[in-house]
């Protein structure tokens, strides 16, 4: 008979314990199951799943997995803790091939037709358990606009700021407050709303972690809508659907996120007015100077529509950060919200990586940097179909690389296709402009500083008044709109561009670009998932550039930096938007080294 030392008996009583329970583990971490026929008195192993995502996160270490099983969960789940490191995170993540679906919203069944065939539902305080988003307005710039949403059938109806609307618009609704209760009337069309689907939305949140220092956390593959998000503001509290509330090494991959009232994914912090700022008391002068225990976040392959105000947003921790394959439409897309709009907002974003999104039908910005965004690098993205400006820069020192990106249309309200407010040292390298007009201005009347950091840092070097210099055009295709439009400026540099259906180049630069005549055919083509781009490149003129490298972009006297990865790494823009190089030393002009041959649905440039 062998003999087992105890700390070996030890271990083979936990394994046997853990095989009886149903308990999948993996050393000391474990797998803790939810599913909608389980109940929170269980332990939450395989055979004897929880009931809530709540229970289970309250049960979870790190490095544990939470594994959501199919069905509709009606519940915010608060973060009290997180991971410790990249290895040892908590996981939340939907069962393989199921749809786990987290709503912010409750149903309600207690309507009562009216004989104007609108329906009324009375519904009382404490439905809403402390948050009635229905007595919220969005901002204090809004009428009547409120925090809470009537939706049927999953699809959001419109707001009316009296009762005649409703009568008259099919798919509205109205709110009122009588007599201690939340009085909501619809105009549900010829729906029943007691038989068909209809909710209202009652959480905040779906995921939020209410405390500061919840790191390391993988939300992995949930269907998350109705919430009412309230509004976030650079400078003030930075809510979301999910609300990382400064946690760091947030990894949010696979997610559809829809009917957002405010923001989808915040990945910012509480932020705050800086009355009175200048050389001695800059702005975001306060912020942590460590940029290791900042951003780090990873956000890729989700999903974000019909939000209103912005798909991703947030202050500082956007910093190291990356966004990825992203599919975000459809913001402010009834163009009620009021305020500034994007599909994505990050400020004090130090060394960011915003790579391959689709970002279209945005009633607002597409892509809204600032302020600060030293060392950002916006690369191989189509922003396209936008309210205001594809790209709003504002009040940063650079430098940043914007690179092998489309980006179609001006804005329909600005008529501004880049828009740039005291933004310099922005190298614009082998991008498609169609239809975009160049804005190169100071921020009006304003005087005070803007920090510098040290370079790949968040320690402040200087802090001096951001201008409109300094910017740097290569390699680009212009369509229709040019640099014409920006006044001579000697400390801005533009050559190997091509300029097409009527676009001109700068008067202070471009002694090697080329414009041309004839029609491009420019067009894309929308999918419900993608785009693909018709283009007759036949028709651009033969032009070789240089190889960019940084001695061709150029140093950046302020920053004392090149263009340069987070390592410290000087780049070479010798990538284009398919990631492919060329075979010579010089490069094609544009994002596209070799274009395919020409077919009906073009080149696709992105799917979901």
């Amino acid at each position: 008979m062998i003999k087992t030392q105890p700390a070996l008996q030890i271990l083979l009583l936990l394994s046997l314990l853990f095989s009886l329970s149903g308990f999948a583990a993996d050393g000391d971490n474990k797998t803790i199951y939810v599913a909608k026929t389980g109940n929170d008195a269980n332990n939450g192993s395989i055979k004897a799943p929880l009931l809530t995502i709540n229970k289970a996160e309250s049960l979870a270490h790190p490095g544990d997995r939470i594994v959501i099983h199919k069905g509709t969960y009606r519940e915010m789940v608060v973060l009290n803790s997180g991971g410790t490191a990249m290895n040892n995170k908590v996981t939340f993540v939907a069962a393989p091939g199921e749809d786990v679906v987290i709503k912010g919203s409750e149903q309600v069944k207690s309507w009562v037709k009216q004989k104007d065939r609108t329906w009324r539902a009375e519904i009382d305080e404490s439905f809403f358990k402390g948050f009635n988003p229905f007595v919220q307005l969005v901002s204090k710039d809004s009428s009547f606009i409120h925090l809470g949403e009537v939706y049927l059938q999953n699809k959001p109806l419109k707001e009316q700021k009296d009762l005649s609307g409703v009568t008259a618009i099919e798919g509205s609704w109205f709110t009122t407050q009588e007599n201690g209760k939340t009085i909501i009337t619809a105009n549900f069309g010829s729906a029943d709303p007691n038989v068909q689907l209809t909710e209202i939305n009652v959480r905040p949140a779906v995921f939020t972690a209410q405390k500061t220092g919840v790191n390391y956390i993988v939300l992995d593959g949930f269907k998350i809508s109705q919430v009412a998000s309230p509004t976030a503001s650079i400078n003030g509290e930075q809510p979301g659907a999910i609300a990382l509330n400064g946690g760091i090494y947030w990894l949010i991959q696979n997610c559809t996120l829809s009917d957002c009232k405010s923001v989808a994914i915040s990945i910012g912090q509480t932020g705050h007015t800086y009355p009175g700022a200048g050389p001695g008391k800059p702005e975001y002068s306060d912020l942590s100077k460590d940029i290791t225990t900042v951003g780090h976040e990873v956000i890729k392959h989700n999903h974000i529509f019909r939000c209103g105000q912005a798909g991703v947003f947030g202050l500082l921790h956007g910093t190291f950060s990356e966004i990825t394959n992203n599919l975000i439409e459809d913001i402010n897309s009834n163009d009620s919200y009021p305020g500034e709009i994007s599909g994505i907002h990050l400020a004090v974003a130090i060394d960011v990586l915003i790579d391959h999104n689709l970002i279209r039908r945005v009633h607002g910005y597409g892509l809204f940097m600032g302020p600060l965004f030293q060392g950002a690098h916006i690369s191989r993205n189509i922003i396209t179909d936008t309210k205001a400006s594809c790209l709003y820069f504002y009040n940063s020192h650079g430098p940043a690389l914007i690179d092998n990106n489309i980006l179609a249309g001006s804005g329909k309200q600005t008529g501004e296709g880049v828009k740039m407010m005291s933004a310099e040292a922005n190298v614009f390298a082998q991008n498609l402009f169609y239809n975009c007009s160049f804005i190169n201005e100071k921020v009006p009347g304003r005087s005070f500083a803007t920090s510098n950091y040290l370079a790949h840092t968040l320690i402040i070097k200087q802090t001096i008044p951001a201008l409109p210099f300094d910017d740097r055009w290569y390699n680009n295709v212009f369509i229709k709109g040019g640099l014409d439009k920006l006044g001579p400026n000697a400390d801005c540099l533009a050559n190997y561009n091509i300029y097409l259906d009527g676009a001109l180049g700068s008067s202070w630069g471009d002694k090697q670009s080329k414009p041309k005549t004839g029609n491009t055919g420019f067009k894309l083509n929308n999918t419900a998932k993608g785009v693909s781009l018709l283009l007759n490149n036949k028709i651009l003129p033969k032009i070789i550039s240089p190889v960019l490298s940084p001695e061709l972009i150029g140093f950046f006297t302020l920053s004392k930096q090149y263009i340069e990865y987070p390592d410290g790494k000087a780049i070479t823009v010798n990538e284009d938007f398919a990631r492919a190089t060329a075979s010579k030393a010089a490069k094609p002009v544009g994002p596209f080294y070799q274009y395919p041959a020409e077919g009906n649905r073009g080149q696709l440039l992105f799917t979901y």
